[in-house]
């Protein structure tokens, strides 16, 4: 059954909601406070994109015009919205609710409404909601509002680190779905490509991405940050799940009996709690793991997206040494000779310092985002005193490993971290050795 989401123009704040400027063929019902608050953010994402549009030079001016605004208003309008979510949640939800509170909808609130700023039809917000509205049946305005309004804030792929998590928070906080799968609809990548193939070509020219694959991996990723951001899937749901498998909660008398270690991770997004790809990496799974049945073991993760061994060395070298870990573990890209001889660098001075340095043999990067010579990287290592892992071998004999790589050719799913977490806490508990069939060998020093 279709619902269609009422149309709605930002134009004055009225009683206790704010009315329609311009009515379809039925008057509009004034919004309700939360209602509000979701057409902020929609008003909020909008200003920052219309900006863009303009310096881009892409988008239908039909559907991306400023209007009478000027750059210093669109800025504005976006500093109201980073302002706005940075209010206290509880105190905005207490005034939705309509209690008492110290939040001022005229500091932030406001001007995004009255900002004048139109919302085509065409716009991929408007067009998502109507889609997901079409699907559901007896929507609730405000949900399937802030629903859209994150697949139209992740769709410009720079912000999804930032203002996108906060947009996850606060809606969260808010008591709102935050992603399809509460509203009854499936998240497969299958469905999700569905849903891309029907929305492909129903938005205005855009300086946002609005193929079927860009509307899929969109979905991909509201969903996992979804489950993420809700705690239904994240990095201690499923080191739960693995420690209650069979082989790896024999392990967990050898876990409570390790001795008080630090472990540094320094690594790129494979080893990353927020990439979107999965519900965490392998590296804060396996520190969840360690947290859940023996706290004395601490991690503390040095990590950057596209992390090389020369910004590795010049970002985090001197302040991961600082902390003193017993063992270092490295994935970081070596692209050039700088970046090798500084991953060596960094290797020799943490063996020196008296910790194990780790690093894998090849962690099966796909060729879009393959650096430099694994092999080389691991004849590099071991001459530097460091400890190589093997996995290549267990990744590529995986029945899984053609679920490996996500939808951007480049990161990879859930199956590849499960596989890698299991190997990580095994070595770290001792029940596998670094070769496979060679000795365990461990430089770690005494605590």
């Amino acid at each position: 059954m279709n619902h269609p989401i009422r149309r709605w123009a930002p134009a004055a704040i009225a009683g206790a909601g704010l009315l329609a400027a311009s009515a379809p063929a039925e008057p509009a019902a004034p919004l309700s406070r939360l209602e509000q608050l979701v057409e902020a953010n929609v008003l909020g994402v909008h200003a920052f994109q219309v900006r863009l549009a303009r310096e881009s030079g892409k988008g239908d001016p039909a559907c991306w015009a400023p209007g009478p605004l000027s750059d210093g208003a669109l800025g504005s309008l976006v500093d109201h919205q980073t302002a706005l979510l940075a209010e206290d949640v509880a105190g905005v939800r207490a005034w939705a609710d309509g209690h008492n509170s110290s939040f001022d909808p005229a500091k932030d609130l406001e001007p995004l409404l009255r900002s004048g700023l139109s919302l085509a039809e065409t716009l991929p917000v408007n067009v998502y909601a109507e889609y997901l509205a079409g699907r559901v049946s007896r929507p609730p305005h405000a949900s399937v509002r802030a629903i859209a309004n994150l697949y139209q804030t992740v769709l410009e792929v720079e912000r999804d680190g930032d203002r996108l998590q906060v947009l996850f928070a606060f809606y969260i906080g808010l008591g709102l779905p935050v992603y399809v799968g509460p509203l009854g609809l499936p998240g497969s990548d299958a469905d999700l490509l569905a849903a891309g193939r029907e929305l492909e070509g129903r938005s205005c020219a855009s300086p946002v991405g609005t193929s079927a694959a860009e509307w899929q991996i969109a979905g991909r990723k509201i969903w996992n940050w979804g489950e993420k951001n809700q705690h239904v899937r994240d990095a201690r749901a499923v080191a739960a799940e693995l420690l209650a498998e069979p082989d790896l909660a024999a392990l967990v008398p050898r876990i409570e009996a390790m001795p008080p270690r630090r472990i540094a991770v320094i690594g790129h997004s494979f080893t990353m709690d927020l990439h979107w790809s999965s519900p965490s990496a392998f590296a804060p799974i396996v520190a969840a793991m360690l947290a859940r049945e023996n706290p004395a073991v601490e991690f503390r993760m040095f990590q950057a997206g596209g992390l090389t061994g020369s910004r590795a060395y010049r970002r985090f070298y001197a302040d991961a040494l600082a902390w003193k870990p017993d063992a270092v573990l490295f994935v970081v890209m070596n692209r050039t000779e700088e970046d090798r001889e500084a991953f060596t660098t960094m290797g020799r001075g943490f063996v020196a310092a008296g910790a194990t340095v780790y690093t894998f043999d090849d962690i099966r990067e796909p060729e879009a985002g393959r650096p430099g010579d694994p092999a080389k990287d691991a004849e590099m290592a071991r001459e530097a005193g460091m400890t190589v892992v093997e996995v290549a071998r267990l990744l590529a004999a995986s029945p899984d490993r053609g679920r490996f790589v996500c939808l951007d050719g480049i990161h990879m799913t859930e199956p590849y971290h499960r596989l890698m977490a299991r190997e990580w806490v095994r070595l770290l508990a001792g029940a596998r050795q670094p070769a496979l069939g060679g000795p365990f060998v461990s430089r770690s020093r005494a605590n």
